[in-house]
């Protein structure tokens, strides 16, 4: 039997940030407060479950670099995050409205 490894989670302070823009944009200028907590709880969830699976998604370029940048679909929004293989971290980057062009933000 194989052991998964598992990868720890690291927020950036942007991203950190952003989620916290998310949630009170949702809960104080659209009035959803309900709505506003399970948005929040659906990406934390998700982004819990990159610890096992954090190459799942698919892998962006940017700048034409070489790294292990990917992009996952939370509802409405787009969690950008690098894996690092050799540390076994997933670093979460930024967290974008799936409206908003991130590559402008990259």
């Amino acid at each position: 039997m194989t052991l998964i490894n598992k990868y720890k989670i690291i927020w950036s302070p942007n991203a950190h940030y952003e989620l916290q823009n998310i949630k009170y944009y949702i809960k104080n200028y659209l009035k959803e407060k309900n709505t506003a907590k399970n948005i929040v709880r659906k990406i934390l969830s998700s982004i819990s479950k990159l610890s096992y699976f954090p190459e799942k998604y698919a892998k962006i370029q940017i700048y034409n670099k070489n790294h292990n940048v990917r992009k996952m679909s939370v509802a409405n929004y787009l969690v950008i995050y690098e894996v690092d293989n050799i540390s076994h971290k997933v670093f979460i980057l930024h967290i974008y409205h799936s409206s908003q062009n991130y590559f402008n933000y990259l």
